[in-house]
């Protein structure tokens, strides 16, 4: 067996993912990004981008235990180009693409910092903590034994198990989720943020995710996804009306709404989906 080296770089956001949106050059992959609060573009190496050293890690010496999260994303993305190749060809996603597309969104968001620092700050304050451990485990965990396991560590070390144990719960969730996939008419193409599952509550703050929440996620330059759950009372919107698991065409004054929400999402970083040479922004204003 390969030995796990002691320190690894980990990406917030997949790289597998990031191609999607970026280009290939002199043998790398590259972006074309605008960093909020700077002047101008950059164009940066994606296997460098957004990632962190060990920043996933568990808090465990066994080297298996460790990289446990790490290695789960590793297995959940190596079908992710298939998906992408199955929408361009069949127009559909098959049931197995569905499936995996539960684990995708869980983890894709599970490794982003404004969601980590959501669940952080869960944990932190006592009048949220014993609420949130209750809510992940509702399903497929015993709460007790999930307390225990996070109490065994000091809270500044709690938050990579407590991820890993709500992934699962938010994938159990989004089985229950309708998903509908979102084709651009104009070939403006979708861009997409260092925070790429934008997650709309619908002003419901009661759950993590509220059954009335509407989900949106780039899947690539091409294709958006959009979940929701059936049983939700919010129903106005009117992309809950397309063909679930196909590929559906919108026109551009719905593709503008969707992305105007998504670039707005961010937590650093906007990804264009196409070579830009350094811009400065301020002059297109």
């Amino acid at each position: 067996m390969k030995e796990e080296p002691k320190y690894q770089k980990q990406h917030k956001v997949a790289q597998v993912y990031l191609k999607q949106f970026g280009y290939e050059k002199d043998g790398e992959w590259w972006l074309s990004v605008y960093k909020a609060g700077e002047k101008e573009t950059e164009n940066v190496k994606i296997k460098e981008f957004t990632a962190e050293t060990n920043i996933f890690d568990l808090p465990f010496e066994a080297p298996e235990i460790k990289r446990h999260f790490e290695n789960t994303s590793n297995i959940i993305e190596n079908h992710y180009r298939t998906i992408i190749s199955n929408l361009h060809n069949q127009k559909r996603l098959t049931s197995k693409d569905e499936r995996f597309l539960n684990h995708i969104v869980a983890n894709f968001l599970c490794r982003t910092s404004p969601f980590r620092t959501f669940i952080f700050d869960l944990l932190t304050y006592a009048d949220t903590r014993d609420k949130f451990i209750k809510e992940m485990t509702m399903f497929t965990q015993n709460k007790e034994d999930v307390a225990a396991l996070l109490d065994s560590f000091k809270i500044e070390f709690q938050l990579n198990p407590a991820i890993g144990i709500l992934m699962d719960h938010l994938v159990f969730l989004f089985k229950k989720f309708r998903k509908v996939i979102l084709k651009e008419s104009s070939c403006i193409g979708w861009l997409t943020t260092d925070s790429p599952v934008y997650l709309n509550r619908q002003n419901k703050y009661e759950w993590i995710i509220p059954i009335e929440s509407e989900i949106y996620m780039p899947l690539s330059k091409d294709f958006c996804l959009f979940m929701f759950h059936p049983d939700s009372d919010k129903y106005e919107n009117r992309l809950r009306n397309l063909k679930i698991n196909k590929v559906n065409e919108i026109d551009f004054n719905t593709f503008d709404n969707i992305i105007n929400k998504i670039v707005l999402d961010y937590d650093k970083y906007l990804i264009m989906n196409t070579e830009i040479q350094p811009t400065d922004i301020t002059k297109k204003l």
